[in-house]
């Protein structure tokens, strides 16, 4: 079984900046069975549903500090993966 691939395209980087009171998130994931889902969380307690499954995108919420947001993406068998992005708002 084979978990599917989960790509981050923006931001670029795994370690990011900003002032803003949210992040935008976007990629794609895909795997042999299908994306049935791509959900997000954030280190301080916020979570959902991102917008879409093989093409994607979210807003999640930052507070003052260092959040880590943590996407993950499910397939039809029950497999999922996951990649971080630790965003610090000033």
């Amino acid at each position: 079984m084979t978990p599917p691939t989960l790509r981050v395209v923006s931001p670029g980087s795994t370690m990011v900046s900003t002032a803003g009171a949210a992040i935008a998130v976007s990629g794609t994931a895909s795997d042999n069975v299908g994306v049935t889902a791509v959900k997000w969380s954030t280190s301080t307690g916020a979570s959902g549903n991102a917008s879409g499954t093989a093409s994607w995108s979210l807003q999640a919420p930052l507070l003052v500090g260092t959040n880590v947001v943590t996407v993950r993406a499910y397939d039809a068998a029950g497999n999922s993966t996951w990649r971080t992005i630790t965003v610090v708002r000033n």
